[in-house]
């Protein structure tokens, strides 16, 4: 599995429709305890956000009868430079957006996006759950930012 894992990345595309100069990013280990890496557009080579790929990792990759996910691969972009790798939940769809899912338009976030991470979680996260089980706020990941 570590071996997928080491391949595995986000493509980023300037163009809406998976078009245009792409990116690919490898997801950090800001979830795992270690740093959120945010990068800039311009770091990445990118005018803009237009479109996006966010993979999934399966259980078992050899075979084709599981269905079940182990890993989501996950982009936040900011609209200003972040100060945390975990922003906070009152502030989507304002100061940030998240995707967790292949995504051939942005719309407004096209547009809007400056700043752009790519992490992952466990599949079984209670965020992918209808009803999350309350738990206690998780940690920011030290956070470092490649302008």
């Amino acid at each position: 599995m570590e071996d997928v894992m080491a391949t595995i990345a986000a493509t980023l595309y300037d163009a809406t429709d998976y078009r245009g100069r792409s990116v690919a990013v490898r997801p950090d280990a800001g979830s795992e305890g270690g740093e959120a890496i945010v990068y800039s557009l311009a770091h990445l080579g990118l005018d803009r956000l237009g479109s996006l790929r966010a993979p999934t990792v399966p259980a078992d990759p050899g075979s084709p009868f599981r269905q079940e996910l182990r890993w989501v691969v996950n982009v936040t972009v900011w609209r200003d430079r972040p100060r945390t790798g975990a922003p906070r939940d009152d502030q989507r769809g304002g100061t940030w957006q998240g995707y967790s899912a292949d995504t051939a338009d942005l719309g407004v976030w096209a547009g809007r996006a400056a700043y752009v991470r790519v992490w992952r979680e466990p599949a079984g996260d209670p965020g992918h759950s209808a009803v999350a089980a309350p738990e206690a706020p998780k940690p920011s990941p030290p956070i470092v930012i490649l302008e």
